[in-house]
């Protein structure tokens, strides 16, 4: 199709995107430059709001926990979801049995899902129970150590099902004719995977790598029911510390302030995965 084709289909829908994108946005850096509260005109604060936000320790508290999050997450997430992948493509039975249980972590509502992991690792809750017969006692919502391991855990086995439903659709397109050749040539099954299955796949995985830390900042649900941000302020995230700024002590203005930080610290992490997915479309032409 001619682009001159293409566009009156598209025109529209990016018409649309841009104004539901675009104007928030704006708005919200409007707001960062303004303290606002409900039910009083905007007053024009210059920077004020960055420098609080910046000197405020529970943001860079919640900043940390964040970028340790996702350093622990998308890898794991990577990882497994790869490996899944890889089995599940192999599998010649029962394949549509072992795609459903799989995806039942991203079928779940996260608040439900999150609801039922809280019940079983309370003191009393199922996961306690089976440690502590093995003698194993962790206080998982008093310790700020094992608060944080029990977030991460939970968004390691919520997003490993996306993962592996993008890598397995990437090796159902995957051309035969390449491993074909690497068998003919004795490789093995890893280095199949490694020199042949692997460099098809990374496109995808730097797509999953993006999406992984878009995600990774906005975590809310999870924080919200199982630990409210506890013990204390450690499990508390960017989002989780945003919506306190703005909904509980009602401060828009440094709330906005927050969002836009946000952005910024996401676009200087995504730059590098950007500039390596141009590169590779740039060389597959």
């Amino acid at each position: 199709m001619k682009p001159r084709e293409f566009w009156p289909f598209v025109l529209p829908s990016v018409l649309v995107m841009s104004a539901l994108m675009v104007f928030p946005l704006l708005f919200t850096v409007y707001l960062s430059f303004h303290n606002f509260t409900l039910g009083e005109s905007p007053r024009f604060v210059g920077w004020l709001n960055y420098a609080r936000t910046l000197a405020d320790e529970r943001f860079w508290s919640a900043l940390g926990f964040t970028l340790l999050y996702t350093v622990c997450v998308i890898p794991a997430q990577i990882l497994l979801g790869s490996v899944l992948a890889l089995l599940l493509n192999e599998v010649l039975h029962l394949k549509r049995l072992l795609i459903s249980g799989y995806l039942l972590p991203f079928i779940v509502t996260p608040v439900v899902g999150t609801l039922v992991v809280g019940w079983m690792f309370r003191d009393r809750g199922f996961n306690s129970y089976l440690l502590s017969l093995l003698g194993i006692h962790i206080q998982w919502f008093s310790d700020p150590m094992a608060a944080k391991a029990l977030i991460i855990l939970y968004g390691i086995w919520s997003t490993v099902p996306f993962a592996l439903i993008v890598l397995y659709a990437a090796l159902q397109a995957m051309p035969s004719e390449p491993l074909e050749a690497a068998i003919v040539d004795g490789a093995t099954w890893l280095q199949r995977v490694w020199y042949v299955v692997v460099p098809f796949l990374r496109p995808v995985l730097l797509f999953i790598a993006m999406i992984g830390t878009m995600d990774a900042f906005r975590l809310f649900d999870s924080v919200a029911v199982m630990t409210k941000g506890g013990p204390g302020t450690a499990t508390e995230t960017v989002m989780y510390y945003t919506y306190g700024v703005s909904f509980v002590e009602l401060l828009l203005g440094r709330g906005s302030s927050i969002v836009v930080l946000s952005v910024l610290i996401i676009l200087v992490i995504l730059a590098p995965l950007l500039y390596r997915t141009y590169r590779d479309i740039v060389g597959s032409r």
